[in-house]
């Protein structure tokens, strides 16, 4: 080998090491420096989250064909379980996705409120049934003969909540939330189309029907109302206030928002005003941060939402994106957690939760 071969190999690596101080190496998308937004907490498919604890295990149930579960314990990945309903009930149609559905411990077993498709609501109505177990990754089996909810014109069993809302259109019911105060029970639902409303409905002990001295015919209250959609209703009580949490806007897009009120009352909503606490600017960048649920365990408040994000990385959807447009072929919505604290009595996110569970600090705003 010539003696200049060294000097000049010394001479090239010095060169490509300050060209690639001047210019940087190519990065990834996922790993861009500048990148301010949160990490999903389950980088699943993971629409529409309900979550419980059992133990120190974590169980999320969300939007699917028979409703999607995975479960996740300490120190472990998220895991899928099969999905929750052993079947659909009679009443309902076999085919179309089941929303939102919200899992909860009442008593000694544990219930599933689901939206199942019917017929009689057009495309895309729904009404509320409830299914039951033993334990929450057990498969639910639906209990009654008639839905729990439903508008009277669909083609089912009349149901024990009819929804006597006659200046509202009867396009179906969703979202369904269980709400416990002492040893009372509430579900709060969403009535679809627009406007849409947020109803109250009292539960019986079980949680499986309406409670004995409701007016039959119209058992439920009408909490809030809105000329747009209003939807996922989660409520929650503080320092003596009641805190209606919910989602605003167009789900399959970007600014789809999580929104809350405030209410000395638990019926009379009447003052409360729309305040957002997600949407894409808050979050740095996430893409409809919403569908929102609140978990209090061990003393600490936790919001669980989803967003928008491409169906191969963690990556949150542009601004533009669209679910309609093309269906969910181009992205899928994974799970965040946030811890909730409430300052002055406004809720506040306190610090997002990384998928390890580890807290991580919130981003400053831009």
């Amino acid at each position: 080998m010539p003696r200049s071969a060294p000097r000049l190999a010394c001479c090239l690596a010095v060169l490509a090491a300050l060209v690639l101080t001047l210019c940087g190496t190519p990065a990834r998308a996922d790993d861009d420096p500048a990148k301010r937004y949160p990490e999903p907490f389950f980088n699943g498919n993971v629409g529409d989250p309900s979550v419980a604890m059992v133990g120190k295990r974590m169980v999320v149930v969300a939007t699917g064909p028979q409703v999607n579960r995975a479960y996740k314990d300490p120190g472990r990945p998220w895991r899928y379980q099969q999905p929750v309903l052993t079947h659909r009930p009679r009443w309902a149609i076999a085919d179309g996705g089941i929303w939102a559905a919200d899992l909860a411990k009442v008593g000694r077993r544990w219930v599933l409120y689901y939206a199942v498709p019917v017929a009689g609501l057009g495309d895309f109505g729904r009404c509320i049934g409830v299914a039951v177990a033993k334990r929450p990754l057990d498969a639910f089996r639906p209990v009654g003969r008639r839905p729990l909810v439903c508008p009277s014109r669909a083609l089912v069993p009349p149901a024990r909540d009819p929804v006597v809302t006659p200046d509202l259109p009867s396009r179906g019911i969703i979202d369904p939330s269980l709400y416990r105060e002492g040893k009372q029970n509430y579900l709060l639902y969403k009535t679809d189309g627009r406007p849409s409303s947020i109803r109250l409905l009292p539960l019986s002990r079980d949680g499986r029907k309406v409670r004995p001295g409701q007016d039959p015919a119209n058992p439920s209250v009408e909490l809030v109302r809105s000329e747009g959609v209003i939807e996922n209703p989660v409520l929650t009580r503080h320092d003596g206030q009641y805190y209606l949490f919910a989602s605003e806007g167009d789900f399959a897009r970007c600014s789809y928002a999580q929104t809350w009120r405030q209410s000395a009352s638990l019926t009379d909503w009447s003052l409360a005003v729309s305040t957002v606490l997600l949407d894409s600017t808050v979050t740095q960048g996430l893409c409809g941060p919403a569908g929102g649920d609140i978990l209090q365990h061990r003393g600490r408040t936790t919001l669980y939402f989803h967003g928008w994000v491409r169906l191969h990385s963690s990556k949150p959807k542009g601004a533009d994106y669209w679910a309609w447009n093309g269906g969910e072929k181009y992205g899928r919505r994974a799970m965040y957690a946030a811890r909730l604290s409430f300052p002055g009595g406004v809720p506040t996110v306190k610090k997002y939760l990384t998928r390890t569970g580890v807290p991580a600090r919130v981003p400053a705003p831009y």
